[in-house]
């Protein structure tokens, strides 16, 4: 039996909620008309700082801008003027019914359509509330079970059925209704109360056993996702959600203004609500603050700010925090990522830490003996290995970025031979990679044919005006050609060799890999290093499939669990290594009958 979630949701809130939409609708129209002067594009106005207001204050807001986008647009002074005058009205409401007449009419302004009966949402008018009641979705591709939106817990239900609401949309490919928009609206304030989203959410996976090797790592600060990003399956296909503020604010200079930083925690838990668990999200978290310049007196409260900000992102689901490793020698970079690895409150085995290493900036590595300072793009993204490696963090993250804008590619700043050996010698100690700067559409071609596992695009997929130079929004168009020259190198022998590479490098760390085939494995990776098309595809061919190398949708611990069992009778790597390994074959094949995923992670490499 389906349980109908209801919710109370008070005047006070209703009317602050009625008022931000308001303001919202009425900017989205500022946007459509300044896009059709502009022969279709919208400059890109870099987020502001969130601020509390008080209902008037929103209201006077309204009014204002009202006034403004008359004055500029006369197409939509009628309705600049009809918002503001509804606004008043929503301020203005002493019952229920009034208030939620007054919004309804003005979610109509902007053709919002009033529900049929036939959907799964309602909201009516209470004595002293405005009450929103769902009949769950359970278990849309996408979203979360039935059992988690018809727990006890009305908030929590109440936020679950807005994310089944969400992907169901999408998956249809239809516009929300008033009543359903007002459902997800409603989610948003409960998620600013810190209302938590239930942790049905996707993971970045395993380096060569996900459905992409290499994905796209779409960078916006939010809205952008909300808006296009969310709005279409096949923008989510293969594609990370990097939710990060990307904005320069016109200060070049990266030692004064980081170029990528923190998003609000408010509007990374709103696009985890739209992308539910269809899609991997991930954060920004930006360089740690020394504000001393003592990296050492300063260590105590940098680790914990960082691990604070983590462990917020983590409670909603989002699978990986990259932080930037900066302004800090060897030893203490090693400490610092040691630190927050050991503060932040997380899934380990599903929640990446991200160590950003920028090739650009020297490193003074004092693990030894005498202090050496390192430069050199090569040898710092070779050093960024081992120190995230050292760090037990498990993402190394190479940022190309620089005062320069817009950023050289960095697949022009390293060669391919040395891109694809970093990438194959993090794969081997069990690191994701990443890889971002400058990068254009074309580009992703290449960086198929390293196996990379995300690459970072966020600027270039935005709209941009040659006339003035400006970027604009973010283009569905522009990302669907990232993701169609991946679909497409990903077939390609070099394309095909890397993805194979990855498995065989992610088996060759885990010990699974019979040994008769790490002499291919090798031969393989020089061979794409090479780019010898024919070759590749002739040993593919030889090969076949991995004994014991198949994956699985299993949780990503039982299915590494699973390869040690299968491959254990195949003369594995694991068993010529230092340790028993005949040892962790028995303790695995008891751990995974009980699927005891918490130590069969303490126990496998």
């Amino acid at each position: 039996m389906t349980k109908c979630v209801e919710r109370d949701v008070s005047l006070g809130v209703f009317r602050r909620l009625a008022l931000e939409e308001g303001k919202r609708q009425l900017l989205t129209a500022w946007e459509s008309e300044e896009s059709r002067a502009a022969g279709g594009f919208v400059k890109r106005v870099p987020p502001p700082i969130l601020e509390i207001s008080s209902p008037e204050e929103l209201l006077m807001e309204i009014v204002d801008f009202s006034k403004k986008a008359a004055d500029k647009y006369p197409a939509i002074a009628e309705i600049s003027s009809s918002t503001a005058s509804l606004a008043a009205e929503v301020l203005g409401a002493e019952s229920a019914s009034g208030l939620l007449d007054a919004y309804r009419r003005l979610l109509a302004l902007y053709d919002i359509e009033q529900d049929d009966g036939g959907d799964n949402f309602c909201v009516i008018a209470g004595d002293n509330a405005i009450r929103v009641s769902a009949v769950s979705i359970g278990n849309e591709p996408g979203g979360v079970p039935a059992s988690v939106v018809e727990s006890d817990f009305a908030d929590q239900s109440l936020v679950a059925a807005a994310m089944n609401l969400i992907a169901h949309s999408r998956k249809n490919g239809r516009l929300l209704t008033q009543d359903e928009r007002t459902a997800v609206l409603s989610a948003y304030t409960l998620l600013e109360k810190g209302v938590q989203i239930p942790t049905s959410y996707l993971g970045i996976g395993i380096s060569g056993f996900r459905q992409h090797q290499t994905n796209l790592s779409l960078a916006n600060p939010g809205e952008g996702h909300i808006r296009v990003t969310c709005s279409d399956l096949k923008l989510l296909t293969g594609t990370f959600v990097h939710i990060e503020h990307i904005d320069r604010d016109g200060e070049r200079d990266r030692e004064k203004l980081e170029p990528y930083r923190l998003p609000a925690a408010v509007n990374a838990a709103r696009v985890r609500l739209h992308v539910g668990a269809t899609a991997p999200c991930t954060a920004y978290i930006g360089r740690p603050v020394f504000e001393s310049g003592d990296v050492g007196r300063d260590m105590l409260k940098s680790v914990h700010m960082s691990a604070s900000s983590c462990s917020a992102m983590f409670a909603n689901g989002i699978a990986d925090c990259k932080l930037g490793i900066e302004r800090m020698t060897a030893l203490q970079a090693t400490k610092f990522m040691r630190a927050v690895a050991g503060n932040v409150l997380r899934d380990p085995t599903r929640q990446y830490l991200s160590g950003a290493f920028n090739v650009n900036l020297s490193i003074i590595d004092d693990r030894g003996g005498t202090p050496v300072t390192v430069s050199g793009r090569y040898a710092l993204a070779r050093l960024a290995v081992e120190l995230v490696d050292e760090g037990k963090f498990e993402k190394v993250a190479w940022d190309g970025s620089s005062n320069q804008e817009p950023s050289v590619p960095i697949i022009e700043q390293l060669p391919f031979e040395q891109l694809i050996e970093l990438v194959h010698i993090a794969h081997e100690r069990g690191l994701e990679t990443y890889i971002s700067a400058g990068l254009q559409p074309h580009h992703m071609r290449q960086c198929t044919y390293l196996g990379v596992d995300g690459v970072g695009i966020g600027t270039s997929l935005h709209d941009y005006d040659p006339v003035s130079g400006l970027r604009g929004q973010l283009k569905s168009e522009r990302i669907r050609e990232v993701l169609d020259v991946r679909d497409a190198a990903s077939a390609e022998p070099l394309g095909r060799g890397a993805a194979f590479l990855a498995k065989l490098d992610r088996m060759y760390f885990e010990g699974t890999l019979p040994l008769a085939l790490d002499s291919k494995r090798r031969h393989l990776y020089e061979l794409i290093r090479d780019r010898r098309e024919q070759y590749v595809t002739e040993l593919l061919d030889s090969i076949g499939e991995v004994p014991g190398g198949k994956g699985g949708s299993d949780h990503p611990v039982i299915e590494q669990a699973k390869r040690v069992l299968n491959t254990a009778s195949l003369d594995p790597i694991g068993l010529h290594r230092p340790g028993d390994w005949i040892g962790l074959v028995n303790s695995v094949r008891e751990l995974i009958e009980y699927r005891d995923i918490s130590k069969l992670y303490e126990v496998m490499p």
